[in-house]
């Protein structure tokens, strides 16, 4: 891998760190992987790097460029915000005092970042505000003793989707996708560059139940945000579904959910048109590890 250029990315999990190695010069998936853990691996970084270190000894992967971290939008505070015209001078502050106005906990208790989706200085802005516990990020930038495999950066699994769908899909038209884990799930309306509509559904209503009772209650609750978003953001006409995540690779509920959207076009996340996988990986991590692909390509140039 002398000539490589690799980027790797993590997603952390409640019981899991999902990661992908991508080869910025072959612009290809080289491996992926869901690494189990004893607890939430941002929640004890010594686990979290031993674990990553031990895979990476056991591929024998060498001269890793960075290393980036994404988290579900589950764990994080994720809004899209309109910044009005009179707000721009003192964005920061705006977003700060936004930030105040649906959550308990002071705002210096969270690392707040945002991403322009659209806008000017003389029409306002329309932001998506990220906001993760300052204590998980200080942990990832001090806690790491490997200079090679401490994270260059760390993003909300939104824009990770979004990195996947611009650069590993190059799409045009607008898309949904729905990432389905069992700690919850994310829906993403989306066009390049473009954030339309965001959605969580909870997974709590699984709590006790059997697969054949669980399931479909959360493909109706998927369902039903799908259809909110019609009525409540006047976001219509977009058909095309993609679906990921670690329910995504359980074909019980993957039928459940698909028989629920038979007027959509609903394709699982298996591989990329622009970014093709070695054949080494598995079809069935890679639906697993797409927010940890879009992690890595966060930090290769052009992203």
């Amino acid at each position: 891998m002398s000539d490589t250029k690799l980027y790797l990315g993590i997603e952390v999990g409640d019981t899991s760190m999902k990661v992908a190695l991508v080869d910025a010069t072959e612009k290809k998936v080289l491996k992926a992987a869901v690494l189990p853990t004893e607890c939430n691996p941002i929640y004890d970084i010594f686990l979290f790097e031993s674990t990553l270190q031990q895979w990476v000894d056991d591929n024998q992967i060498k001269d890793i460029v960075a290393t980036s971290v994404t988290m579900p939008a589950t764990m994080s505070i994720i809004r899209k915000v309109y910044i009005p015209q009179e707000a721009v001078a003192n964005k920061w502050q705006y977003l700060n005092w936004y930030l105040e106005l649906f959550t308990n906990a002071e705002a210096g208790a969270y690392i707040v970042d945002s991403k322009t989706l659209s806008g000017d200085d003389t029409l306002g802005y329309n932001e998506l505000v990220m906001a993760v516990r300052k204590e998980w990020v200080e942990a990832l930038r001090k806690g790491f003793r490997s200079r090679v495999l401490a994270p260059k950066s760390m993003e909300v699994d939104v824009l990770s989707l979004m990195n996947v769908m611009d650069v590993g899909e190059k799409i045009k038209g607008a898309v949904c996708v729905v990432k389905a884990d069992f700690a919850g799930v994310t829906l993403a309306w989306m066009r390049r560059d473009e954030l339309m509509a965001l959605r969580c559904v909870s997974t709590l209503s699984m709590v006790g139940k059997t697969e054949d009772v669980a399931y479909p209650i959360l493909a109706n609750e998927i369902v039903d945000q799908m259809r909110l978003v019609q009525t409540e953001n006047a976001i219509t006409g977009v058909n095309e579904v993609r679906l990921c995540g670690e329910m995504a690779s359980n074909e019980q509920f993957v039928n459940i959910l698909m028989g629920k959207l038979g007027d959509y076009n609903v394709a699982l996340m298996t591989g990329f048109s622009q970014l093709p996988s070695d054949e080494s990986v598995n079809p069935v991590d890679m639906i697993c590890c797409v927010g940890a692909v879009g992690a890595a390509l966060n930090q290769m140039e052009g992203v």
